[in-house]
Formats: structure tokens, sequence, C-alpha cells
């Protein structure tokens, strides 16, 4: 039966197929998050919404779910069928995201954000566990580039078509038309793929015993300092780049005075070719980089994190709209290096029969602290800068939505004005978080060969007791 299964599921072609459909599911979950921010505006002039409730909805809301769920997911899927958990998943966040276009408060809205977050938080412990099986360790953060190649095309996809049609239909029928796509990638999941066995790839025999409780897993990890560093420099690039991707088509429509469909298209180009490049020379090149040194694993997300938190900086500083573009599309080209060699090493730290759990586990804290607090905490500073830049009264009674409740046009052209330069400020200040997760990484490479050498401990789903 085993070799049965090498013969069909590690062939060339059917690890095309399961990383074009996992690839395919990835899109849908962010194009689903750049939406929310393509309508955000219109949105909020709508509901009367603050810049700190904006932040709330793509980021607390939507993380506090978002993160928890993945660890009943990820013990699931260390031992019942991933595929069938993954299509229930994207069938669940689909049918809330429809609903989102009936909402008449923030109340509701952030209600429904919440059960978003339960089906989106469900993908990437089955996923990357899958991916393992399929994949040996040196080829592993390549395959993950892969799929994660899903967060630029879904970020494209959901500014330029949310864009689009809520300047064309208005924010709500953007909703209800982006949860209908989920029913496809549902049935591609469950026709066209295989569940494999656990450690296929490694050739690791069945295991007879129940895999490790999530106690065993987090203790296995924690105990490990490079881990510690990890997840802290993971924690600061996901709090950092959540902050910039939820507000970026903000920022954009509010300093230039670009359209909804203007703002999308720009946003999400440079989300697609930014991410898109950066998450596969991050895969690839950390795998070909190994060669020579596995410290690279960590080396080349500290130089590309480092890199990115200057451009960044330095696109939302300038004045031209085109010169920031750019610096925003470098900075995401350095910054989507870090994803695939980060994930694969806590694939590789963990072992065969713990993977999804580890991928639970980090990702709770990558969600809750990560993308959680950064939208919230950029929105809040938003609104402060905001504030303290207003000169005409008091913003809170003047201003609601970032525009001027009532009085003259020098009134409203000064909310628009403090609410532009508040943002600016924002997204500046949440730069130097990349700095941070930086000196993390480098940390991280002082004990990772440890780590790593517990590799045959793991792959029996063992804890390192050494």
């Amino acid at each position: 039966m085993a070799s049965t299964y090498r013969e069909i599921l590690l062939t060339r072609g059917y690890r095309m197929r399961l990383l074009a459909v996992l690839m395919f599911a990835n899109t849908l979950n962010f194009a689903d998050r750049a939406i929310l921010a393509a309508v955000a505006e219109p949105m909020r002039l709508d509901l009367g919404l603050s810049d700190v409730q904006i932040g709330l909805l793509q980021g607390l809301a939507f993380a506090i779910t978002y993160s928890v769920v993945g660890i009943p997911v990820g013990w699931l899927a260390e031992r019942y069928s991933r595929l069938k958990l993954l299509a229930a998943c994207v069938l669940f966040f689909s049918a809330a995201t429809g609903l989102c276009g009936f909402v008449t408060s923030f109340v509701q809205l952030f209600a429904l954000r919440i059960l978003v977050g339960v089906g989106e938080g469900s993908f990437m412990a089955p996923a990357s566990s899958l991916l393992a099986d399929h994949y040996p360790g040196n080829r592993r953060a390549s395959a993950l580039g892969i799929v994660m190649l899903g967060t630029p095309v879904g970020f494209f996809v959901g500014s330029f078509f949310g864009g689009f049609v809520a300047e064309t239909f208005g924010w709500r029928a953007t909703f209800q038309i982006m949860s209908i796509p989920g029913l496809v990638v549902a049935l591609l999941l469950l026709l066209t793929l295989k569940e494999p066995p656990r450690g296929l790839a490694d050739n690791v025999p069945p295991r007879t015993s129940a895999p490790p409780g999530l106690w065993t897993v987090f203790r296995h990890l924690f105990k490990q300092p490079s881990f510690r560093h990890i997840l802290a420099g993971a924690v600061l690039c996901t709090c950092a780049a959540n902050a910039i991707g939820q507000f970026q088509f903000i920022f954009l429509v509010r300093t230039y005075g670009l359209t909804l469909s203007q703002a999308g298209a720009l946003s999400g180009t440079i989300s697609l070719v930014a991410l898109g490049i950066g998450m596969v020379v991050g895969g690839s090149g950390s795998d070909h980089l190994e060669r020579h040194d596995r410290r690279w694993y960590l080396w080349l997300p500290a130089i590309g994190v480092a890199l990115a938190a200057m451009c960044y900086a330095l696109g939302f500083a300038l004045s031209s709209v085109w010169a920031t573009a750019g610096f925003l599309m470098l900075g995401g080209i350095f910054f989507a290096t870090y994803f695939a060699p980060i994930y694969s090493l806590v694939q590789t730290i963990a072992g065969v029969h713990m993977r999804a759990s580890a991928i639970a586990i980090f990702g709770v804290f990558t969600g809750l602290l990560g993308a959680g607090l950064g939208p919230t905490i950029t929105g809040a500073v938003s609104d402060w800068a905001a504030r303290e830049q207003f000169a005409m009264g008091s913003f809170d009674a003047m201003c609601r939505g970032g525009r001027a409740i009532s009085g003259s046009d020098a009134v409203d052209r000064a909310c628009q004005a403090a609410s532009a330069a508040g943002m600016r400020g924002a997204l500046i200040i949440v730069c130097l978080l990349f700095v941070w997760a930086a000196l993390h990484f480098l940390l991280a490479t002082r004990t990772i060969q440890r780590a790593m050498s517990t590799d045959k401990a793991a792959f029996r789903g063992e804890p390192d007791n050494s």
C-alpha cells in the first residue's frame, strides 16, 4: 500500500495538482482580507466608522478566532482527513463573507468577521502538514513558497475586483459575490486530491501509537531557544505586515485622492508583483543556500525584513504616488522572503507527527499578537495622529469617518487632510517592527543547528529529551 501511495502521490503531476489546489484555496483566503480593505472607505462613510474600528475589523475581530481555531484544527488534522477539514472550513468562511454584505452596524460586522476567522484560520495547519508529506525537508520551503503565491494573487484579486465592484455596485455586493468561489475550491479539494499517509515523503513507517498531545508539542517547541526567537520575529513581522496590508489601500485613497478602482488596481499590482517575487525567492533561495549553510533559512529572512523596513518607510513618506508605489513594491519583495523559510523551519523543528499542531501553535501567537494587534494599534495611532493634526477644533466633534459632520468645505478638507496625515504617520512608525524582527532572526541562528539536529527524534514523532 505504501509503495502504491508513493507511485501516485509523489509523482510530479500529482504534486503539481496539489500545489495548484492549495494555492487556489490560499488565494481565496487572502482575497477576502483584501476585499475588506478595498471596501473600507465607502463602508466607513456608510456606517460612520473610525480608523480604530476599521483596525478592529481587519485585526482583532478576525484574529481572535483565526488564531485560536488553529489549535483544535491542528489537533484534528493530526488524527483525521486534512482534505475534508479544509473543504468544510472553506465553505464556512465563504458563507460568513457573503453575510457581511447584509450588515447594518459595526457590531454585526465585527461578529461576522469573527466567523470568517474561524474558516480562514483552519487553512495553514492542515495545508502545511499535507505539503510536508509530499516534499522532503530540502524542498519544503520551495513548495510552501508556491502555495503562498496565493497571498499576492489573493491580494491582487481582492483589491482589483473589490475596488471595481464596490465602485460600480456598492460595497455590500462585493462581499456577496466573493462568497461564491468557496464552493468551487471545496469541490476541488475533495474530488481531485487524496489523503496521504503521514511522513510519506520522509519514508517514515506508520505510527502505531496516538500522535503527541498539544502540551507535548508545546514543550518540544518552546524548549528550543531558536524557536522562541523565530516566533518573536514572526509575530513582529505579522504585526507590521498586516497593518501595512490592511491600510495600504486606504492610504492610497486618502493621500493621493485615487478612486476605489484606481487604488484597487495599484494596490493589487503592488501586492501581486512584490509578494509573488519575494515568496518565490525566499522559498527557492533558502533551499538553495541551505546547501552551503542551514542558517541561511534565518539569514535570508533577517536581511529581507531589515531592507523592507527602509523601503516601506520611504514609500509612505514620499509625496509622489508613483515613487511611493515603487518603494512599496520593493518593500514587499524584501519582506516576503521571510515566509517560506520560517514556516519550513517550524515544520523541521516539529517533525512528522507534530507538524499540524506546531503550525497551529505558531499561528495562535502570530495571529493574536500579530494579525490581531497590528491593524488595531495602527488604526488607534492613526486616529490619535489625526486629532493632533486637526487645527480647527475637536477632530472627534467635527469629523466623522474622516469627513466633516457639518460645516464648510474648509472643515471637510481639514478633516480629510488630518485623516491622511494620521494614516501616513502610523504606517511609518509600524515599519520599525521589521527591524526588531530581523534582530530576533539573527539571534535564532546561534542555536538553530542544534534544533535542526533533533530531526531524527522529531521524525519519529518524539520530543527531543536531550
